[in-house]
């Protein structure tokens, strides 16, 4: 899966409308042609076509989102650092199997979870468990890093049906439309994506934090539990006051940013959408046409403008989620790259290097592939016991 990945980001660049790189005379094996094939067949966006690249807004959004990806690369250091404070991790990681990263944590593993407690039971150690754990925190930040990428894609997607940059005022339009169809539906559920992702990497980014917290007082005599489980964004206020930084999710008072997302996602995760119908808006000018959806008002706090049970109001109509939702992305990607900035700063430790390492631990490893064998041998034979009383 790994090289087929590697192979078709290689690819990405090609669509149905250009030709293969690889000469035509020339014989193929059996994976390229299958990556040539997954090109022609998935779905493509040229880069120019990307929100990100042709809105001057967007490009702020990918510059942001560059950025960000760059921290949390830096952030992944950070936890290993803070996990491996008596472990040379890069004289060990080589020999290590990949499933004690993947097994219950990736699709990329097909170990059951019966095997892998047996596996982890057979193995329990100092170094087993640390490396159990460290990655399962590597796998939070990976799941932080996914929600931004998701939002990118999403913005993309949203902005090939509604019009990015409105022309005219809804009273200088032709004839106004509207239509609740497939694509209307589909904007409601890009709509839903952003703002239940980006709500998503508060949860994340405290979850990050407190486990970092906690590192320190992690026991590895067996697996250990990470302290931030059920932790989410409401419990920020068991984070030190040198967290709590203004510009960050962690403000003693949350930015309005913030609080706008939050309002959003509460009413689509509770409520329903921002409409009772998932409506768009079409506009006609001449020969131009345009198409929005209409943001509701909010309180200067950032809450939705109610009254009783009633929490959209949509009293401006040049109020529209085509201007407004990319603004408001902005303003939360900076508060991110803020929070994540000082979270690297925070927790920033030296990488510990000892070459003796992995003699150390030689025994230690080499035990996981002896156990490896051995459980996957009593499965098989117990498997082949079943079958033939069958």
């Amino acid at each position: 899966m790994t090289n087929l990945q590697k192979n078709l980001n290689q690819e990405y660049g090609k669509n149905e409308g250009h030709s293969s790189t690889i000469e035509q005379d020339k014989p193929q094996d059996d994976f390229t042609n299958a990556v040539e094939l997954i090109n022609k067949k998935r779905p493509f966006i040229p880069e120019h076509e990307k929100f990100t690249y042709y809105d001057k807004v967007g490009e702020s959004i990918y510059n942001l989102l560059t950025d960000i990806n760059f921290e949390i690369v830096s952030l992944h250091d950070e936890v290993q650092n803070n996990v491996f404070t008596d472990i040379d991790y890069y004289s060990i990681v080589g020999l290590l199997p990949i499933w004690l990263r993947d097994a219950g944590n990736s699709q990329e593993s097909s170990m059951s979870r019966s095997f892998f407690e047996k596996i982890v039971g057979a193995n329990n150690s100092y170094l087993i468990n640390k490396c159990l754990y460290y990655y399962d925190c590597e796998m939070l930040v990976d799941a932080l890093q996914n929600r931004f990428n998701i939002v990118e894609v999403m913005l993309t997607q949203l902005f090939t049906i509604l019009t990015p940059s409105k022309k005219f005022n809804i009273k200088d339009y032709d004839e106004v439309i509207y239509t609740i169809d497939d694509s209307s539906q589909r904007v409601q559920a890009y709509i839903n994506s952003i703002i239940i992702n980006l709500a998503s990497s508060c949860d994340i980014m405290t979850k990050i934090a407190i486990e970092l917290l906690s590192m320190s007082k992690v026991q590895y005599n067996t697996y250990p539990k990470m302290t931030s489980t059920n932790i989410t964004y409401g419990n920020i206020g068991r984070l030190p006051a040198e967290l709590r930084r203004d510009g960050t999710y962690f403000a003693a008072i949350r930015p309005i940013a913030i609080m706008m997302v939050e309002s959003i996602r509460d009413e689509i995760v509770h409520n329903g959408s921002l409409d009772f119908h998932s409506t768009v808006y079409y506009g006609t000018k001449g020969e131009n046409v345009e198409t929005w959806l209409l943001m509701p008002a909010f309180n200067e706090n950032g809450t939705l403008t109610s009254y009783h049970g009633r929490k959209k109001f949509y009293e401006d109509p040049e109020r529209t989620v085509n201007k407004e939702l990319p603004l408001l992305v902005k303003e939360f990607l900076t508060i991110a790259l803020a929070t994540i900035q000082m979270i690297g700063r925070h927790f920033r430790k030296p990488y510990y290097s000892n070459s003796e390492d992995l003699k150390k631990y030689h025994d230690v490893i080499i035990k996981l592939t002896d156990t490896y064998r051995m459980i996957a041998s009593k499965e098989l034979n117990k498997d082949a016991t079943v079958n033939k009383n069958i």
